[in-house]
């Protein structure tokens, strides 16, 4: 048989062995929903917070007090967070009469109530207020002083002689404008929900590709081991040789990490693509500002593409030949070992870079994100920040490629002589020299 049709073959049934076991169905299913959870995290954020709104009483001890400061402060205090709309459903404050203040504290003790707002005459003439919340916040108390405040100010106008008609003007909102510090940045700031997606999007695709490599590439070496434990192996190298097995497999198990991947690439461009139709749907006005990550290009989806294939295919021969040096499924840990650990520390330093704790623009990093063993994960990141340009990428993928060769050439003489090697686990100097010379 000529070596093509050999590869097919092994490829073929390491894929249909996987795709149709029960945990891949399961697992495929749970990361679909999980991916979809979290692009429409966002929307489901904002709706909670939209339908929080906080119950606060008011009593007034002051009989002559100007107007229904009921309205005045429910006014006030909704427009202190922005929301003075007219539809109270939108209302961060519902505020109501209350009809006796011990009552209307006990029901802030129970929990039935967020505050209580007690609006006093002083001595001095002054109207005193008085908070009673069981856990004030900074922004609870903030929001109150300002409203209050404003409440204060319009009785002393009133008792000045001032009238409520002249006084609207005096209290109408100013217009504020918001912009980023950054002179770079025009209009309005981003938005901290949007920024935090923007943020994860990179930290997401990480670990996506993070988990293509080690899951898949355990699954490389738990293959060889059985077949090796069964003596499958023995009969197999008749009919093909250690380098069309070794390549079969890696081909065979990539496809089924592309098939569960595609899958779950899908589910999260489709819900992304829904999220600001539906984000105006559920949350009206409000949801119009929803984007995408910036980041979140067709141009980044075909890099992660490449850079998760080509990451996976330097660590899958690798993972091959370390499952060859072992003849049981309690060694294969250890042996894949020192692979582990190369991956997790590419892992977190792209995630640490991804969520910020990094400077992801430093030189140093710019410098690891070449390095064949990290670029699959670092180069997703940077990508994804704009922080690399088109030969940095170009560079990346031709070492990677360089990379994949000179290792498939050493793990195909390290698996053909560890297929066959039993009932030792061979040191140090006993793979180098199945590296040299693949016996």
């Amino acid at each position: 048989m000529t070596s093509v049709p050999n590869l097919v073959l092994v490829a073929r049934r390491e894929y249909l062995v996987r795709v149709r076991t029960r945990s891949f169905a399961l697992g495929t299913a749970f990361l679909v929903a999980a991916v979809i959870a979290v692009a429409l995290l966002p929307v489901i954020t904002r709706y909670v917070d939209r339908n929080v709104t906080q119950e606060v009483a008011v009593w007034v001890g002051a009989h002559d007090v100007a107007g229904d400061p009921v309205s005045s402060l429910d006014h006030l205090l909704n427009a202190s967070t922005g929301q003075a709309t007219t539809d109270p459903q939108t209302h961060a404050f519902a505020v109501s009469q209350a009809t006796d203040l011990a009552t209307a504290r006990q029901a802030v003790t129970d929990g039935k109530l967020a505050a209580v707002v007690d609006i006093e005459r002083g001595s001095d003439g002054e109207l005193a207020f008085t908070l009673y919340s069981a856990e004030p916040s900074a922004t609870t108390t903030r929001t109150a002083l300002l409203a209050t405040t404003s409440l204060a100010i319009a009785d002393r106008l009133a008792r000045l002689g001032v009238a409520p008609t002249d006084q609207v003007g005096l209290f109408a909102p100013v217009r504020l404008a918001t912009a980023a510090a950054d002179p770079g940045i025009t209009g309005p700031p981003p938005d901290p929900v949007q920024t935090a997606t923007d943020g994860l999007l990179g930290f997401g695709l990480t670990i996506l590709t993070f988990m293509l490599i080690v899951l898949y590439g355990n699954w490389i070496a738990m293959s060889v081991v059985e077949e090796k434990s069964s003596r499958v192996m023995e009969v197999i190298l008749n009919a093909a040789t250690p380098f069309q097995l070794l390549t079969g497999k890696v081909l065979g198990v990539g496809a089924v990490a592309l098939t569960q991947y595609g899958a779950l690439l899908a589910a999260g461009c489709v819900a992304l693509l829904v999220q600001g139709p539906l984000a105006s749907t559920v949350l009206g006005q409000s949801g119009a500002s929803m984007a995408l990550p910036a980041g979140l290009t067709p141009a980044m989806l075909v890099l992660l593409g490449v850079f998760g294939v080509l990451g996976f295919l330097l660590y899958g021969v690798l993972y091959a030949a370390a499952g060859s040096l072992v003849s049981r499924q309690e060694d294969v840990q250890a042996a894949v070992m020192p692979l582990v650990l190369v991956s997790t520390t590419a892992y977190i330093v792209s995630a640490y870079s991804s969520l910020g704790t990094l400077d992801i623009g430093r030189e140093w990093l710019a410098v690891l994100a070449q390095v064949p063993f990290m670029s699959p994960f670092l180069m997703v990141g940077r990508i994804g920040a704009g922080e690399v340009s088109g030969a940095e990428i170009v560079l990346s993928i031709a070492l990677l490629v360089a990379a994949i060769a000179g290792s498939l050439w050493i793990a195909a003489r390290i698996y053909a002589a560890g297929v066959l090697l039993y009932g030792q686990r061979p040191g140090v100097r006993s793979i180098w020299r199945m590296a040299r010379s693949g016996m």
